[in-house]
Parts: C-alpha cells; structure tokens; sequence
C-alpha cells in the first residue's frame, strides 16, 4: 500500500512538470487587408463622419444589444472573423454564437479562435472537434501543459509562466468591425442568466481603431504561446464529430433563441437593419486601442494601461470617475490621486460591494483601502446587491465565491472628454499578471454617453455611498425616496460572510488577485 501510495505521488508530481511540445508548426497568417472593401467597411465609411484619422465608436451597454450585435456581425461576415477571448461557455449565448460562427465558416469565411486556457479544462475536444472545419482554426493561449489530474499541479509547478493570462476580448469581422469590452461570451453577459446578471459595457468600433484591433489579434495569434488545438489534443477525430455537433447546434438553435428574454433577429434585411441602426447612432473621433504587448508574459513589461494613466494624468483637470468590478490600488496610487483631489480634481469611483462581488479574496484585500481611499478624498461607492442577487448568493451557501458579481464593467471618463472601454480591472492581476486591451476615444460626446450609463450605477438606491464618521470609521449609506439608510458594515452581510472577508484579507495574497 505504501508502493503504490508513493507510486501516485511521484506521476502525479511528474504530471506537474508537463509542458506543452515546443516545436510544432503554427502558420501565421493576418486579418483581412482590404476591409474598406467589405460591405460592412464600405457601409461604415460612407457615413458623414468618417475620415481624417477618425474612428466610428458606438458605446454597447446593454446585454441584449451586446449579443444580437455579436450575432449579425457574424451573420455579416463575408471573409474573415477573428475572435480572442479569455472565457467562451458553452451555454445558450455560447452554443448560439458558435452556430453562427460555424455558419460564416460553412460560407467559406476563414475563422480564427484564440481563448485563453486558465478557465477551459475539459473542453479540448470541443476545440479540436471545430477545428477540423477546413475554415475554422483554434489555438490556445499559455496553455498548461497537463490537461487531466495533473492540471493544477502543473500549474502550481510552472506558476511563474502560467499565471500570466490573456484577458483580451476581441469581436472583429472583416478587420472593418470591432466589439472590445469587458464581456466574455456567456449567459450573464448577455442578461439572459435565469438569476443574475452582469452590469458590463463593451464598445463597438469601426475605421482605423479596428484594424488596429486586427492588428493586436494578429500579434497575439502569431505568437508562440498561442498553441494550436492538435498540438494539446492529439487525438484523431473522425469528421463525424463536427457533424454530430452541428448537428445537436442545428436541432437546439431554435430553443436557444427562444430561452432569451429578447428577440434575436435571423432574417437578412433585419440583420441589415442592425448595421444601419448602429451606423445612424455612432460617435465619429479620434480612437486608439491600447493593448499589453507580448513581453507582459516575460515578466519585464509594465502594463500598457499603467503607461497611459502617466500619459493622460497631465491632461487631468477636473474629474476623473472610474467603474472597475476589482479594486485593489496600490498606496503610490493612492497619494498621486489625493495629491490630484488636493489640485482640484474630482474622483468618483464604482467597485462592488461584498455581496455584489463574486471573488471574496477580492473583496477581503480590497476593504483595506477604502479608509485611505476616503481619506485622500475619493468619492467611493459600491454597487447594491438587489433582492434578486441576494436571493442568488443565498442559494449558494459556501459556494458564493464562484458565483456572478454584479458589477463587471472596466471604463473611466477624464474630464469628460477621454473614455477607456476595455478589459483593465484596476487590481494586480491586471496591473501585473494579465494581458488587457481597450479602446480609448477622445471625444466629449462619446464620454457623455458613457457617463450617462455609469450614471444609473451611481444613482441613490443602486449604490451604497461610502462616507467616514466622526470617529473615522466607514461607513455605507444607500439613499432611497423615503429615506437614507446606513451601516458601520458591510451592508446586508451575515457577520460570518464578513469574517472570511476579513480572515482572507490577511493572507498574503494580494499581488495574485
């Protein structure tokens, strides 16, 4: 018995120094070189606005919109549609969009798929059964080398390497169009989940700032750690396979679309409809994506969002208001903003509250700063966890740690005039650890459409406004019509959910988070 216990320990240890093979073949190839030839380029351009350097932008802040649109983008599709994400369900919007997708690809549209591997244990085959389309390519970014029992532990071997992630999220098509945001491809995205959803913003972008998008996929899907399916799943499978999902995919379709609370349109002319719709309320103004490159997984390179906080901070005069589902700054943040509070500058910022917050690790060492933060003189809300949220978190006992949070957005507005719509939390994870990527738009009226959203967030009754007392504790007020109510606490949490936010926050864990 002692044998073989010894037996297991030592596979499963080799099993935690599995790498992927390093020599295997990887065509690079580029996203479409002609988009202004497209109908969707062609279409885009002829607005008004376009021209001079300018890029169309349209904020998405709504899951409905946010879906259909990824939904007739794929349907419009006529070459090419390129697709990074960090997390792709396999649920109803996930299955959904991948029968779209698969049918671009029957029409002979060439489709490239990069997701990230931290979150897609067990799906492989799934992968490597959508790869054998003849049109269809997968790659998986910085995947761990052992795919079964020894996965965790070949993670905690090579913890260095495989925890640097690639949290980009990208929804081009035809190089001419381009969705960037903070939404992964899933129910809760796309506000269809039974129980709860995220509040999320995605933009769409059309003109310059997308091809610049094709060009950040292009970096990173050329790359080496973007490894093809067949290299991590070796096994051959018959095309049997893809028929037998595409199958299922066909037959459940109709389903699909009838389990949303929304009508997704099918019909050509309607799906033409969406595109003048979006055209007819764009924003047309100077547009970059902002994206880490390559080196971030190295370990040497500073985040390219830390780069443009220095570069836009001189620009700061007025406002500053931020939305972040993770907030965990660093106290050289914390002085350079009291410093610009003690200038003039206001600081409005939205995070979760801890039941709105679906990693309680987060949570735990994020509640250490919101003394400092009030202090410097940031105005600091946390989202409300509604009735419908709480009644979600209950079912859940001690699982709530895996569960949906509320708020998922990453944007901040500067003086109303500069917007970031993108994939940046403002927490370690992303300042060191992960990939992110955005679109920022100079434009005064692009950031009032974008305040206006944030403002719902901030509205009495949705969020708690932090505040200090005489002694100087924290302490949480919600403003309702017959009303104001406050807490020394955590609003609404039992004192035991508390506790282990506390406990966690004593860990030393936080530059993982």
């Amino acid at each position: 018995m002692r044998c073989s216990s010894l037996l297991l320990l030592l596979l499963l240890i080799l099993a935690g120094c599995t790498t992927v093979p390093q020599q295997f073949e990887q065509p690079e190839s580029s996203a479409w070189i002609t988009p202004e030839t497209t109908r969707m380029g062609a279409f885009f351009l002829q607005s008004d606005g376009a021209g001079a350097g300018r890029s169309g932008v349209r904020l998405l802040p709504r899951g409905d919109e946010a879906f259909i649109t990824r939904f007739a983008l794929a349907a419009q599709a006529e070459h090419t549609l390129d697709l990074q994400y960090y997390l792709w369900k396999g649920d109803t919007t996930g299955q959904a969009l991948l029968h779209q997708v698969l049918e671009a690809a029957d029409r002979g549209v060439r489709v490239r798929i990069l997701i990230d591997d931290i979150y897609h244990s067990g799906r492989d085959q799934v992968y490597a059964a959508i790869n054998t389309h003849p049109q269809v390519e997968v790659r998986v970014f910085n995947p761990v080398g052992a795919r079964g029992l020894g996965r965790n532990l070949n993670f905690i071997g090579r913890k260095g390497e495989l925890n640097h992630r690639m949290h980009n999220k990208i929804f081009l098509a035809d190089n001419a169009v381009a969705i960037l945001g903070g939404r992964n491809i899933g129910d809760d995205y796309f506000g269809i989940d039974p129980k709860l959803n995220f509040r999320d913003l995605d933009v769409l972008t059309v003109g310059p700032a997308a091809r610049e998008a094709g060009a950040a996929f292009d970096d990173y899907w050329n790359s080496r750690r973007a490894v093809p399916i067949e290299v991590i799943y070796q096994h051959s499978l018959p095309p049997s396979q893809l028929l037998r999902m595409r199958t299922e995919l066909d037959a459940r379709l109709s389903d699909f679309l009838d389990a949303m609370p929304y009508r997704v349109p099918l019909a050509q002319p309607e799906l033409e409809q969406r595109m003048r719709a979006l055209e007819q309320q764009m924003v047309w103004a100077p547009a970059e994506i902002v994206v880490d490159t390559l080196e971030r997984f190295e370990g040497g390179e500073t985040s390219a969002f830390v780069t443009l906080a220095e570069r836009l901070h001189p620009e700061m005069r007025e406002e500053v208001v931020v939305q972040t589902a993770y907030l965990i700054p660093t106290q050289e943040g914390i002085d350079a903003i009291a410093a610009d509070i003690d200038r003039g500058v206001r600081y409005r910022v939205m995070t979760n509250s801890l039941l709105s917050n679906n990693h309680l690790s987060v949570h735990g060492h994020y509640k250490k700063y919101r003394k400092p933060l009030l202090e410097a003189g940031v105005e600091l809300y946390e989202l409300r966890a509604d009735a419908a949220l709480l009644a979600y978190y209950d079912s859940l006992d001690d699982r709530a740690d895996n569960a949906h949070a509320g708020l998922h957005t990453k944007a901040f507005v500067i003086d109303r005039r500069y917007s970031m719509i993108g994939s940046f939390n403002m927490d370690p994870r992303s300042r060191i650890w992960n990939s992110e990527i955005g679109l920022l738009v100079d434009s005064e009226a692009f950031a009032e459409r974008v305040l206006a959203e944030m403002d719902d967030e901030f509205a009495p009754g949705t969020a708690y406004r932090l505040s200090l007392d005489e002694r100087g504790k924290v302490r949480w007020t919600l403003d309702l019509p017959d009303g104001a109510q406050s807490w020394s606490h955590d609003p609404e949490a039992s004192l035991w959910k508390r506790f282990l936010a506390t406990l966690i926050g004593w860990l030393p864990i936080e530059q993982e988070l």
